[in-house]
């Protein structure tokens, strides 16, 4: 698996050298997995879009946030989705976690999912 600082500047490197930034991969494979799952129409979803008004379930979060933890090569919780159900607030979220070096995203008193 990948740092997670390693994943989160990729897309800040591309930009801080003068290149145009680059797709955002956590942005991308987020777009992809919600799409796939909550999106019957294909439709890119609007940062106020609820995983669960759309009618999925936890098992559909499960293969969301799994798909995306393949994508990136980081094992990204369940909970991000299940606390964050909005769209924006889960990229969000998600780039955050990302962002939090291995060590202190560890947290023993709380369960994976």
């Amino acid at each position: 698996m990948t740092d997670r600082a390693e994943t989160a500047t990729v897309t800040a490197e591309g930009a801080a050298d003068g290149a145009a930034p680059g797709p955002d991969p956590v942005e991308e494979a987020a777009r992809a997995w919600w799409i796939r799952v909550a999106s019957p129409d294909g439709a890119p979803p609007a940062p106020d879009a609820d995983f669960f008004a759309v009618g999925c379930t936890s098992l559909q979060a499960v293969m969301v946030t799994g798909g995306i933890s393949e994508d990136l090569d980081e094992e990204v919780p369940v909970r991000l989705l299940l606390q964050n159900s909005r769209y924006g607030a889960f990229v969000t979220a998600l780039r955050a976690f990302l962002a939090t070096p291995d060590d202190e995203a560890a947290d023993p008193g709380r369960p994976a999912w």
